[in-house]
Formats: structure tokens, C-alpha cells, sequence
């Protein structure tokens, strides 16, 4: 699977009007031809005003097909022109989807997330991923019950990779880290994982009203 991140900025006072009049019509439109996004939420703690989506495609064909048709709806296209002047920054990058971990997910939509961005040094990538399947992901799978997507950049900066957790909330997200953290195998892993890391980016988001996790009710 290939996933669309799509990471959008609003102007200072234009997210609640955004999320209103995409709330309303535009995150269906979408849907219709998309597909349930992946996850759709809004930033909580970190960068401010800004909408993260991430909508999955089985290749670049599906993406390119059903986009085509979405930009040909009218009714799409009457909601994004009413969009123009929200935005002060749009972004966008193709990651895939990281096959065959151990990770679990819960079937509703998380009170949280914690959208982590790992930029590892040039190189490492393949090193770090067969080291994540056969040692740390075993272990974080103990600890974190909920995976919404773990994902390698494919277009845009690379060398990344984007690992997103649903949470109850603040405290509970707290709660799990802290007993990661003092886990002695996490702390063996660890050992192995930063020499691989150049930088390390977190944010905290909601899900947005209007969005539920595929296949929920």
C-alpha cells in the first residue's frame, strides 16, 4: 500500500471555518471517491493550524485513477474552490506502507495520536527496518496497543519514516511511554535505534469530527 500524507497549514483564524465547511460536505466528497481516509486529525501539541490526512491506495495507478475522477466531480470542485484563501501552506508526500510488523489496532478511532517523523542518516534504512521487525517492534507492540500507520518516505524528503499512535488521551499516551521507557529490553533496543536517527520530530493530533477509522460501525 502507498499512502497519500497530506500535512495542510491554515492562515491564523481560517482552521474552524475550514473545518466547518469540509466537515460538512468535503471530507464525503472525498470519501466517495478516495475511500475512508486513513486517518484525518488536527494538530493538538506542536506546529499549530495545521490538518494532517493520510488516505491509502494499492499503487500509484488506483491513486492516479481516483483522483482523476474526484477532480472531475462537480460537486468536489465547488467545495475546494470555497476553500481558496484558507490556506497558507499545503504539502504533500508518498510514503509506503512498512509490511509484516506485529502491531495491533483498535477498531474505533483514537482520542489521540502521536505522529512521530524519523529522519535516519543515509544508508540505514534497510539496516533499520530488519532490525525493527526482528527486535524493536516485538517490544513496542507490548506497550502500544494501537498502530494507526508506520510508513517510509517514497517522494519528498527521504530517509524518513512516519509512525502514528492512537491514545486515550495525554495521560494514558504518558502512562505507556513511561513503561516503554523503562522496559530494559526498549533500553537495549534503543542502543541499536538513535546511532540510526539524524533527527526526531513528534507532534500530538485529534480526529476530526467527521472522520471514523475504516471500517468502524
Amino acid at each position: 500500500m502507498i499512502v497519500d500524507v497530506r500535512r495542510y497549514t491554515l492562515r491564523p483564524g481560517q482552521l474552524a471555518p475550514y473545518l466547518a465547511l469540509y466537515g460538512e460536505g468535503g471530507y464525503a466528497a472525498q470519501a466517495r471517491h478516495l475511500g475512508p481516509a486513513l486517518g484525518w486529525f488536527v494538530s493538538d501539541v506542536g506546529p499549530l493550524n495545521q490538518v494532517i490526512h493520510l488516505w491509502g491506495y494499492k499503487d500509484m495507478a488506483d491513486l492516479e485513477l481516483r483522483r482523476r475522477a474526484m477532480a472531475s466531480d462537480p460537486e468536489w470542485a465547488g467545495i475546494r474552490d470555497g476553500m481558496k484563501g484558507l490556506f497558507e501552506e499545503q504539502e504533500t508526500r508518498l510514503m509506503s506502507a512498512v509490511e509484516g510488523l506485529p502491531y495491533t489496532r483498535s477498531p474505533a478511532a483514537p482520542g489521540l495520536v502521536d505522529i512521530r517523523i524519523y529522519t535516519l542518516h543515509h544508508g540505514v534504512m534497510p539496516d533499520f527496518l530488519a532490525f525493527l521487525r526482528t527486535h524493536a517492534a516485538p517490544i513496542q507492540a507490548r506497550h502500544w496497543p494501537d498502530n494507526v500507520a508506520y510508513l517510509v518516505s517514497q517522494t519528498g524528503p527521504q530517509n524518513q519514516i512516519m509512525h502514528v499512535w492512537g491514545h486515550v488521551d495525554h495521560a494514558e499516551r504518558l502512562a505507556r511511554r513511561a513503561r516503554l521507557l523503562a522496559d530494559p529490553e526498549w533500553q537495549d533496543c534503543l542502543k541499536s535505534i538513535l546511532p540510526r536517527v539524524k533527527r526526531m520530530e513528534t507532534l500530538t493530533a485529534t480526529p476530526a469530527p467527521f472522520w471514523s477509522r475504516p471500517g468502524e460501525g
